[in-house]
């Protein structure tokens, strides 16, 4: 997992970003979890926070990045309004009159961006936030379909099995009892 940093000199710059506290905070706290000793609990719990430390050092954009809201930027904003709006019916003209683009000009900019057109961006939300629903929620599939905008359940629920290779009916079946034990 974490070949490619291994020997590697990582040089971590200094900005107002960089979050160097938080990394030696981090450390800190796995040290402090080592001395009060050894057993099973504290073992797993430094090597999670181990995974995090090693993991903020190897995708360091990512980790910088989680802290600093860039309102400004055209991909973040985009995808703000579309989880913002993932129970209304949106076109790609409304997201890109959101960020002041035309729609062709949007379309081409965000593909490039993120290597998805913005509506299969944007249904894959859906899908997303409809699996939160099924693991969390008590509601039915007929009405999580309505509830994002899907008219049609079956239409609904061949869209998430093409997405999470699995139905609705299986995915709460198979999460939703974890959460709920």
């Amino acid at each position: 997992m974490f070949t490619s940093i291994i020997g590697q000199i990582i040089n971590l710059e200094e900005t107002d970003h960089s979050r160097h506290n938080d990394r030696l905070q981090l450390f800190e706290e796995m040290y402090q979890n080592l001395e009060m000793g050894y057993s099973l609990e504290n073992l797993e719990f430094v090597s999670f926070n181990l995974i995090y430390f090693l993991a903020s050092l190897k995708y360091i954009s990512q980790f910088i990045e989680i802290k600093k809201v860039k309102v400004t930027d055209i991909i973040q904003k985009s995808i703000l309004f579309m989880k913002d709006n993932l129970e209304n019916k949106i076109t790609l003209n409304d997201i890109a009159q959101h960020v002041n683009y035309s729609a062709s000009h949007f379309g081409a900019y965000f593909t490039k961006k993120t290597h998805y057109a913005p509506m299969i961006y944007y249904n894959q939300l859906k899908i997303q936030r409809s699996c939160s629903y099924l693991q969390f929620s008590d509601m039915k599939i007929k009405e999580i379909a309505f509830r994002l905008g899907y008219y049609d359940p079956f239409h609904f629920s061949r869209k998430f099995r093409m997405e999470m290779d699995i139905s609705p009916k299986e995915y709460r079946k198979r999460y939703a009892k974890q959460n709920h034990t």
